[in-house]
């Protein structure tokens, strides 16, 4: 019995040997396997906002002041912005915020009205607003009320706003994100990504 065990035994290993050692010519592909369970969900992407161009803060210089062509007093400076192009003009956006000075923490966004004092009392608002061509950024602020400008805001040789920023977003970019708001200036910096 123990014999003929042993022979069986040796035999399978002998028809394993041969069995394993034969090679074939490869036999056609079956069918395709049923679709695997989806995978888990991946990390969030970074922001899509590497094109998104944003200026340092401007010191406005002394504006052009006078009446425009609509009978309004007017002061008025073009900001050199070569990253506005006609596609930018045509396809994206443009989003200014003003500042009095590099040390307010007051920050808006254009265009706003404003009032202006004197002595403790409002005497008229101004308008300011921005106006984009390529190449630059024409930054206005016009007297609105009452019709005749405060003698102290035509005699003062500056902008009520002496600083800017331009935040050029490329049509590529998505310029307007639901829940975003744009006139929230840290809200805007913190999504696209820019320093002070």
């Amino acid at each position: 019995m123990r014999q003929l065990l042993t022979a069986k035994i040796c035999s399978l290993f002998v028809a394993t040997l041969l069995l394993a050692g034969c090679e074939g010519k490869e036999g056609p592909q079956g069918p395709a396997g049923a679709q695997g369970d989806t995978g888990a969900k991946g990390d969030t992407g970074a922001k899509g906002t590497a094109n998104v161009v944003y200026s340092d803060w401007i010191t406005v210089a002394k504006p052009q002041k006078g009446v425009n062509d609509i009978g309004v007093y007017r002061k008025t400076i073009k900001i050199d912005a070569p990253q506005i192009t006609q596609e930018v003009l045509d396809k994206g956006s443009v989003i200014i915020y003003v500042r009095p000075s590099n040390t307010s923490p007051r920050i808006e966004d254009l265009p706003f009205i404003s009032a202006w004092s004197e002595n403790n009392t409002m005497v008229g608002s101004i308008a300011i607003r921005s106006a984009f061509v390529v190449g630059g950024i024409e930054y206005q602020e016009d007297w609105l009320t009452p019709g005749t400008p405060a003698k102290n805001y035509t005699e003062f040789d500056s902008f009520r706003f002496g600083q800017l920023r331009y935040i050029i977003i490329p049509g590529d970019v998505k310029a307007r994100v639901a829940g975003l708001d744009y006139s929230n200036y840290e809200a805007v910096k913190a999504h696209y990504g820019w320093q002070d």
